[in-house]
């Protein structure tokens, strides 16, 4: 087969590719992640390349690899790092971690000895988990020095007829109990939050964050799905996982001064999808109705099982998933903002490409997801973007005219969901935009409407549209950030998505907006949105803004509850078995419910 050399600039990387291959295959070899919103179809535009000498532009997704190539990166097409919210409400629980740690200055030789004496030490039963000759090697290094017991607790109960009992996974020479770490991980589909923690304090010791790699597959779990239609593309999508985790754990690692095998365990949440990847679990099932998961319940694995770079003697925790589209993030954000002890009615919402909510009191929780599509994070949009660098994240009036405020940079090339709700919010209460979304006509405009609003009417691509930002010269916008009537329905489309989904497991619990006592936003891009333009659109019901709070990253906060207590993971678990799932989609009154959302509410 034919081999071909792609030369990226400007990052002065070359990869080795068979011919037939696409540019995007060669920009992922060479860990080159572009913008792929639509799964690489080459639909949405986002991956657009230059080949060089010519400077002809081609879509990366599209273009078939024929011979050596010299290809030029624009910033434009590449899945730059976000904005990513690392931190959430916090929930106190009894620190009791799963791994521990005890220093036995002078051991015995024999395995049964030295764990009756853990036992004994601990004041906890400790059995031996591998080979008594492997542990017999790893005694004999330790005679001089002493030696640190890793122990583990496990399934070892039931089989040894002990009311509560520790595997004995590992040995270390010497006094290593102060190298006692963990991570908690919120694998989301769009990004990935690392937390270091010392399991000896519960002290979070290090963050670190990225972008999913996989994104380059597409911005939504379906697209993910529909590219392990084949055994390779489930593959690579997880040791895409893998290398993130493993990147992540290193760069915790550096920032705390430790080596990575000192990091025992880890606790990992995200949707159903992301699970299963992790886990090398099949996930076509996840894409055809009844959209059934392969497994609910938690798992527990070895770091050699998925070549994970921690304490080969750690443990992978991964928290119980509720349904097919309902996984152990929405668990452990319920499980961090005390849904399973709320006595209020209180509504928990993660505004995303697919969106999750949960309502209820302690004594009876319900759930939903509702695909909201990729259009709050940027895909389907005409300058859309995530929470990157040049994003329009926020906008408003100021002195009769748009002002807007950017990421990083002081031109504004692009915008993100925050911005858009935003955007939308300003049009509407301009009267830019009637409630059908509907772009006014010059003559049904506001007579008092300023001019520096009126100007920036115009039409772009042979349709109306709104300038958030630009440089307006010679009665022209150069280089304009511009809303069309096309990016208002596909805003349209997303917010009723949320909105019926909302009120359709209101319903399902016989109660409706007035009784909602709080509502929990959750997730990055509910902590960043304006909540008083959330409502005004309708992607939130109206109900008093002070009844609505951001809790963050609280998916994160939960993953770090179950990392550092063993009663938060039984919390957890018995909190995925008591939701019960409301399939919305297929609910008898979604298009009647959906499609009355897909009007903006009146002001």
């Amino acid at each position: 087969m034919k081999h071909c050399n792609v030369h990226f600039q400007p990052d002065n990387l070359v990869t080795t590719i068979h011919a037939g291959a696409t540019l995007l295959e060669a920009a992922g070899q060479a860990r080159i992640i572009l913008s792929t919103p639509c799964g690489g179809i080459g639909r949405c535009g986002k991956c657009a390349v230059r080949l060089l000498p010519s400077q002809k532009e081609v879509l990366a997704c599209q273009y078939i690899i024929e011979h050596d190539l010299t290809i030029s990166v624009p910033d434009s097409s590449r899945f730059f790092k976000q904005k990513i919210l690392e931190y959430g409400i916090q929930r106190k629980v009894s620190r009791f971690p799963s791994i521990q740690k005890i220093f036995i200055e002078t051991p015995p030789s024999q395995i049964d000895a030295f764990c009756e004496l853990l036992t004994e030490k601990g004041s906890v039963q400790v059995v031996p988990d591998t080979p008594d000759s492997a542990l017999l090697s790893q005694l004999s290094t330790g005679q001089q020095s002493g030696i640190t017991a890793i122990l583990s607790l496990g399934d070892c109960a039931e089989q040894n007829a002990l009311p509560s009992c520790y595997q004995l996974t590992g040995l270390e020479p010497g006094d290593t109990t102060k190298k006692l770490y963990g991570v908690a991980v919120d694998i989301g589909t769009t990004t990935v939050v690392t937390r270091l923690m010392d399991l000896n304090t519960g002290q979070i010791i290090a963050t670190a964050s990225v972008g999913n790699p996989q994104s380059q597959y597409g911005a939504d779990v379906i697209s993910r799905i529909s590219h392990c239609e084949n055994e390779s593309g489930s593959e690579q999508l997880h040791r895409d996982v893998i290398g993130c985790l493993n990147d992540l754990l290193q760069s915790v690692a550096r920032q705390a001064g430790i080596e990575y095998c000192d990091i025992y365990e880890m606790t990992a949440v995200g949707n159903t999808t992301m699970n299963h990847l992790l886990l090398k679990r099949p996930v076509h099932q996840l894409g055809q109705a009844p959209y059934r998961a392969y497994s609910l319940d938690t798992a527990d694995r070895k770091p050699k099982e998925l070549g994970l770079q921690m304490n080969p003697a750690g443990n992978i925790h991964v928290l119980a998933n509720i349904a097919g589209f309902i996984g152990s993030d929405t668990v452990a954000a319920a499980l961090a903002c005390g849904m399973d002890i709320a006595d209020t009615k209180t509504l928990l919402v993660d505004i995303g490409t697919n969106g999750e909510i949960v309502f209820g009191t302690q004594s009876s929780l319900m759930a939903a997801s509702c695909a909201a599509g990729p259009a709050l994070e940027g895909a389907g949009i005409s300058f859309g973007s995530r929470a990157q660098a040049g994003a329009i994240e926020r906008v408003f009036l100021d002195r009769g005219d748009i002002d807007v405020d950017v990421i990083e940079t002081p031109d504004a090339t692009t915008i993100c969901g925050s911005g858009l709700i935003d955007a939308v919010a300003v049009m509407l209460d301009l009267g830019i935009i009637d409630e059908t979304g509907r772009f006014c006509e010059p003559d049904e405009l506001d007579p008092m409407l300023s001019n520096s609003i009126r100007k920036r009417l115009i039409t772009h691509n042979d349709e109306p549209a709104f300038v958030l930002a630009g440089k307006y010269t010679e009665h022209q916008w150069q280089s304009p950030v511009v809303l069309t009537q096309k990016d208002i329905r596909q805003m349209q489309l997303a917010k009723a998505a949320i909105r019926a989904g909302i009120e359709l497991l209101l319903k399902n619990a016989r109660t409706d907006t007035a009784d909602i006592q709080q509502l929990l936003l959750a997730g990055a891009f509910g902590n960043y949105i304006q909540k008083k333009n959330a409502v005004r659109i309708g992607l939130l019901p109206q109900i008093p803004i002070k009844k609505i709070h951001f809790v963050g990253n609280a998916a994160g906060s939960g993953a770090q509850m179950a990392l550092i207590s063993q009663e938060a993971r039984e919390m957890a678990k018995k909190l995925a078995e008591k939701i019960d799932y409301i399939e919305i989609a297929h609910h008898t009154e979604f298009q009647m419910v959906f499609s009355e959302f897909l009007l903006f509410p009146e002001n």
